[in-house]
């Protein structure tokens, strides 16, 4: 049913887009304006110009399309692009493919070839050329276009015109705007999960209401790692670490502190993780070598010994605290211990283990652990009180990365389990990170009747 309620937001949304409009799909950055388009070509199958200025074509298709390009689509992702070059460009798939829809993605990042004064009225220019493109060569044109801070400024988070740049100059030349917006994007308590509302403005067609579309990121996520593990070309996973790390850095420096994932920009950098993480893992599996199998038993055993050592002392503590006497005559007072183990990282002083295959990896390790330790959503392990150990018991807890062919002797700790499946790090990672943090708190829980 939610298949089906999508498809027809989706063919009520791209009806709009006739010959000869210039449409608007306004967001803030991470919101899913480059999702909705995607699906939008997907869905209508109609001849379009794809220009990606912000994402390689590779990388987008291993993000939306299955790692290929349909055949309707014309993808270019030359990174700077003019309007006049964009004109060019459209009229010669006009004549050889006769295309109908042109995307830009996004508009921030194109340039005009004659020079302003200031970058509005440059703005201003692009988008009526883009206009004047769309009636000329009778196609479609949708632009991308990410909102001001503005609307993150105000209690009412639902994106107006207002919070278009510049729109009080590029009004007259737009037809339709339709802006983007999610709860949970916010992180909205109670708020709806995984809806992607698309909004209706003063500025809309045929006077087509507010649509909501499944934003399925889960499924986006579930999609992008198969698609990577159907890559066996190392070669262009490599290129795709390239591109991906060059974004993360591009997000999270400079590197001043702590980042906080319970943001935008922190859900960004968290997709990027995964996917930084997800070719990691590939390329792990299809260039695994012998020296790199020896360091995962190693580091595998030190976990294993470092978990039941600090398991052991925590247990112990916690039964001295036990024996206590209580205090009063009505009185109970019991103290108690949590403890936690993860990765610790020390960006100006990296304790980092080197190997030979760091060359094949190509990976910033430095500022990519660093990004995944900053962005750690949960401890590494917890132990509470006299929780058993179920770390020495014989059983073995590969799973996802972990499950492949040379682990097949190995029983992977629960320790190493958790840093590769529930957090952002990489076997490769894992092989190079050589210092952990284990960490005891206690509190006291009193009861007293009067």
């Amino acid at each position: 049913m939610t298949i089906e309620k999508n498809q027809r937001a989706l063919a009520q949304l791209s009806a709009l887009y006739r010959p000869g409009t210039l449409n608007l799909i306004g967001g803030r950055p991470g919101m899913g304006k480059t999702t909705l388009a995607f699906q939008l070509v997907t869905e209508t199958q109609l001849p379009t110009a794809y220009f990606s200025l912000e994402m390689r074509s590779d990388q987008l298709l291993i993000h939306y399309g299955n790692g290929k390009c349909p055949e309707w689509i014309h993808l270019d992702d030359t990174a700077t692009l003019t309007v006049d070059s964009v004109w060019e460009k459209v009229r010669q798939l006009r004549e050889t493919y006769d295309i109908r829809w042109v995307i830009i993605d996004y508009l921030q990042l194109m340039t005009s070839s004659q020079l302003y004064p200031n970058r509005e009225g440059e703005i201003a220019h692009i988008i009526q050329e883009l206009k004047n493109m769309a009636e000329d060569l009778h196609v479609a044109v949708i632009v991308l276009i990410q909102l001001m801070r503005t609307v993150e400024m105000r209690d009412d988070l639902r994106p107006t015109l207002q919070d278009l740049p510049n729109w009080n100059r590029i009004g007259q030349w737009v037809d339709d705007v339709r802006l983007l917006y999610r709860d949970d994007y916010y992180h909205i308590v109670g708020g709806k999960r995984d809806l992607m509302e698309v909004l209706a403005t003063e500025c809309s067609q045929d006077s087509l209401p507010d649509l909501q579309l499944s934003c399925l990121m889960w499924d986006i996520s579930f999609k992008m790692i198969c698609n990577i593990r159907e890559i066996s070309d190392t070669d262009m996973l490599r290129k795709l670490l390239v591109v991906t790390e060059k974004e993360i850095l591009r997000v999270a420096k400079p590197f001043d502190g702590d980042l906080d994932w319970d943001t935008p920009t922190g859900e960004v950098l968290d997709r990027l993780l995964e996917e930084r993480a997800c070719i990691l893992n590939r390329m792990f599996e299809l260039h695994c070598t012998e020296a790199e199998v020896r360091r995962f038993e190693h580091v595998n055993e030190g976990m294993l010994k470092m978990m039941n050592r600090f398991h052991e002392e925590q247990q112990q503590l916690q039964r001295q605290l036990d024996m206590l006497p209580d205090i009063g005559e009505h009185s109970v007072n019991r103290f108690h211990l949590a403890g936690e183990i993860n990765y610790c990282h020390d960006y100006e002083d990296p304790k980092l283990f080197p190997m030979e295959e760091d060359a094949f990896y190509g990976s910033h390790w430095n500022e990519m652990l660093w990004a995944v330790s900053s962005l750690s959503r949960m401890d590494a392990h917890t132990i509470h009180n006299d929780e058993s150990n179920k770390l020495d018991d014989g059983y073995t807890w590969a799973e996802g990365p972990l499950r492949i062919p040379q682990f097949e002797h190995i029983c992977v700790c629960y320790l190493v389990h958790a840093f590769c499946t529930h957090l952002r790090y990489s076997i490769p990672d894992l092989l190079r990170m050589t210092t952990y943090i284990c960490e005891r708190s206690m509190w006291e829980m009193s009861e007293a009747e009067i």
